[in-house]
């Protein structure tokens, strides 16, 4: 299967554009972290650069839904990246002249914040037009271990050129990446959804929502994400202090614990097939239960080599809850609604993201960063025990959608 998907020069394109772009956005995302807290020393001026870009993505996401719908998804992806690749410009060129203030880090975020809203779900609802329904799980695993594999070489390479060469090459590489994703986009032959019916902005808007809320399966899929997603916004704001003041480490360091999630994402991807037999619920489930239990590891860790392998572990089994979560919306969502219910799935996910990225920034100042880790853990674990074990949640072994 993966073979015949390899071979779509579409599939191909997107791949390449989209490997492009998550190591751009992954080598940004370091850099921009680093020179925020070289700029402040402190844990509360990340989470605010988190802040700067989730909660105007939050606002926009939930109304970029229709507009995704009636748009070319391709051209929403090659103008998202051009735009990307350029506004990376403004650290640099302050950087030159030596007057990067955190402002500029936030103006980066901020118009960021607007374009992902509209680049990931364009990208989510693009895929099932150039492959099959049976092929998506496939794709999703291709395109997952590829842009993870950028995301663990972006970490490496980030720490390696910021300690030896300095953030502007780092910049310098983030904005070519960008544009380069944006050009090999351009190529990719789009297969268009005709609207029969044309509703206002606001009709579609009511109508994705409320499609949303009426499938069951969709509705558990993203609570459970988003106890995760919690998880990841208290960790963006943490791990970095976690990594250099608790552990000891440097940037380098700190790019190779970065490293260790999408490695271990890379590990999990190749596991999918290989896991067919199983209950999806289960499978799922108990990917999370295993999950929570690395951030409790992490709470307890006292060797950077040790964390970065308890990273591994949990890169290996996110990639199998998440590829299995993401096909089943391809799989059970009209193509033709895609853009709106994609876009209400990751406003809530986002918003679990900043309430993480909310509790991280303050909560660490007076917790410590140990008992953030323990807590999640805790949660997560008992969240997915919970869903394993209540009979209800046996709908997520559906292959179709189940209506409320």
């Amino acid at each position: 299967m993966k073979g015949r998907i390899t071979r779509n020069k579409n599939f191909l394109l997107l791949c390449t554009g989209v490997t492009a772009s998550e190591l751009g956005g992954a080598f940004g995302t370091f850099t921009n972290s680093v020179l925020v807290y070289e700029l402040t020393g402190s844990k509360l001026a990340l989470g605010t650069m988190w802040l700067f870009y989730y909660v105007p993505s939050i606002l926009f996401q939930l109304i970029s839904g229709p507009l995704i719908d009636r748009w070319s998804r391709k051209w929403i992806m090659v103008i998202s990246q051009w735009t990307r690749g350029f506004i990376f410009l403004l650290p640099l060129i302050v950087l030159e002249l030596g007057t990067l203030e955190t402002w500029h880090i936030y103006t980066v975020q901020i118009v960021i914040s607007f374009i992902t809203p509209l680049y990931v779900p364009a990208n989510q609802a693009l895929i099932p037009t150039i492959v099959s329904k049976e092929q998506l799980p496939a794709a999703n695993a291709v395109l997952d271990g590829m842009t993870r594999m950028m995301l663990f070489m972006a970490p490496i390479l980030g720490g390696i050129v910021i300690q030896t060469i300095g953030t502007q090459s780092t910049l310098l590489l983030v904005s070519s990446l960008l544009l380069c994703s944006g050009l090999l986009l351009v190529s990719l032959r789009e297969e268009r959804i005709t609207l029969s019916i044309r509703k206002s902005w606001f009709g579609q808007l009511k109508e994705g929502i409320g499609y949303f809320f009426n499938m069951r399966v969709i509705v558990c899929l993203a609570v459970f994400l988003s106890f995760v997603q919690f998880g990841v916004g208290v960790t963006m704001v943490i791990n970095l202090p976690y990594i250099t003041d608790l552990l000891g480490g440097d940037y380098q360091d700190y790019g190779y614990f970065m490293a260790g999630f999408p490695f271990g994402y890379i590990l999990g991807s190749l596991l999918i097939g290989k896991l067919q037999r199983f209950s999806r619920r289960y499978l799922m489930l108990g990917s999370l239960v295993i999950g929570g239990f690395t951030y409790i590891a992490l709470g307890v860790a006292h060797s950077i080599p040790l964390a970065i392998t308890i990273e591994v572990a949990a890169g290996v089994v996110m990639a199998i809850f998440s590829i299995h979560n993401l096909s089943i919306c391809q799989q059970t969502i009209p193509n033709d609604m895609m853009g709106k219910i994609m876009s209400v799935r990751l406003a809530i996910i986002k918003l679990a993201m900043l309430l993480g990225i909310l509790t991280g920034g303050a909560v660490s100042e007076l917790w410590g960063i140990r008992p953030l880790y323990l807590s999640i853990g805790s949660i997560i674990v008992l969240v997915s025990l919970g869903g394993m074990a209540i009979p209800y949640f046996s709908l997520i072994d559906k292959p179709t959608a189940q209506r409320l």
